[in-house]
């Protein structure tokens, strides 16, 4: 379970959010809502444990998966908890083949090489693009390298899976698949956060957290 106390975010002096706290049971599936500039990719970034307090940052609050500080944990233990699929996927994909991709993070875990195997045929499918395993990922599209990006976070198999704004940039149909990923994601125990702007992505949420000047959440 995802316990979220009292986060608060200020930047320049500026709050972006404050005395944000929720709950996001295993199997549950949490859509975040709000105008651009509320914070939600700045949440996305605090829930990952990816946002340090610097000099012109300060997050405050405690990010609680299963009883563990995600502040407290180490870059590899918040790899194995906490997976987050950005809303550009040509910020996350780097390597030259859709395989290589699909890989690299299992790899720097020193996942065993038969189940990273496992791993990369089983998310092929799972994701629908078997078809591009021997792409290039220059030669995507827009919608398969979107496809792409949250196939690589989903080798991991992380517990909490954190999706920015992935529905709009692609299709109707390609929309309906990542629906039916993630609903089935959430239905093997795991949790799964989704920032959207679309009604769409409101239908498969259990939960809705409104992010603005009076930021609330909704079951």
């Amino acid at each position: 379970m995802l316990i979220v106390k009292d986060l608060a975010l200020k930047y320049n002096e500026k709050t972006i959010f404050e005395n944000l706290s929720f709950k996001l049971g295993k199997g549950e599936i949490l859509a975040v809502k709000g105008k651009n500039g509320s914070g939600k990719t700045s949440l996305c970034l605090a829930l990952a444990g990816l946002m340090r307090n610097e000099e012109k940052i300060n997050l405050s609050g405690d990010i609680f998966y299963d009883g563990k500080n995600i502040s407290g944990l180490s870059i590899f233990e918040k790899c194995l908890e906490v997976g987050l699929v950005f809303q550009n996927p040509e910020n996350q994909i780097f390597s030259p083949l859709v395989t290589e991709e699909m890989v690299f993070a299992p790899e720097n875990l020193a996942i065993l090489r038969e189940e990273m195997a496992r791993r990369l045929q089983n998310t092929l499918k799972i994701c629908g693009i078997e078809h591009l395993k021997s792409k290039k990922t220059s030669e995507l599209s827009g919608g398969e390298k979107q496809l792409l990006a949250l196939a690589s976070v989903l080798t991991m198999q992380p517990k909490l899976l954190i999706v920015d704004e992935i529905t709009s940039r692609i299709d109707s149909d390609n929309k309906e698949k990542v629906h039916g990923i993630l609903k089935d994601y959430a239905k093997q125990g795991n949790s799964v956060i989704i920032v959207t702007h679309s009604e769409k992505d409101l239908e498969i949420a259990d939960k809705l957290l409104l992010m603005g000047e009076k930021t609330k959440s909704e079951d």
